[in-house]
């Protein structure tokens, strides 16, 4: 074959749409120090440690989130990230994590830039993923 038609033999043809380009730069987590539980499940847990005044906090915290965050009921292994410009929802969860250490569960914020693994589900506030191994893991 010669080199001329090696190279024009796509000419005519309709090329694919480019795939969307992520535009988030970093991912957020809020979870357990040592498990790789995220902090909406230390919520029961936490209200029995919480005096009154904290645990209508936490009640506010959890209504907050519940109307203004959607995650399928469908998935059970993939972990949440908020991205980075969630800025709504990524400040109130630092509340929430601030109240989950008052009452004694150790919270920290994991932060990376790249996703942390393969998307399952995703909008505009959060994603779902399947966690890569070499993504920031709880220490053991």
């Amino acid at each position: 074959m010669s080199r001329r038609k090696r190279y024009t033999r796509n000419l005519g043809r309709p090329l694919r749409s480019p795939l969307p380009v992520r535009t988030t730069v970093e991912w957020i987590r809020f979870e357990h120090e040592r498990e790789p539980c995220g902090v909406f499940s230390y919520l029961s847990d936490a209200r029995a440690a919480l005096g009154p005044e904290a645990s209508r906090e936490l009640e506010t915290l959890a209504a907050w989130f519940s109307d203004h965050l959607n995650a399928p009921d469908l998935l059970t292994v993939e972990r949440f990230w908020f991205r980075a410009e969630a800025t709504a929802h990524v400040a109130q969860a630092q509340k929430l994590a601030a109240l989950l250490r008052a009452a004694g569960i150790p919270i920290i914020e994991r932060r990376t830039r790249r996703i942390p693994g393969r998307v399952r589900w995703e909008d505009r506030h959060q994603v779902a993923v399947l966690t890569y191994r070499d993504t920031p893991q709880p220490r053991r």
